[in-house]
């Protein structure tokens, strides 16, 4: 078993921890934690169709982002 891969995992499993107990998240922590690329991340800003805060950075509130997203249900077509 490879030593750096091993605390590689754990450190990944940690910092999944740590993310999803934080209340505001940085650019980056937003985007690992939806899930979209830094490029769709900067256009939805851009475009304000996803909620942040502008100070030095941007910031996002998790509680907001997952709102956000449960917002953009997509109905089912019964056939």
């Amino acid at each position: 078993m490879n030593t750096n891969s091993t605390i590689e995992e754990r450190l990944a499993a940690l910092e999944a921890i740590f993310l999803h107990q934080k209340e505001i998240l940085t650019f980056s922590e937003a985007c690992l934690y939806i899930g979209i690329s830094h490029s769709t991340m900067y256009k939805l800003t851009a475009a304000k169709k996803i909620p942040h805060y502008k100070s030095v950075g941007l910031y996002f509130e998790r509680a907001e982002l997952d709102s956000w997203i449960r917002s953009k249900r997509v109905n089912v077509v019964n056939q």
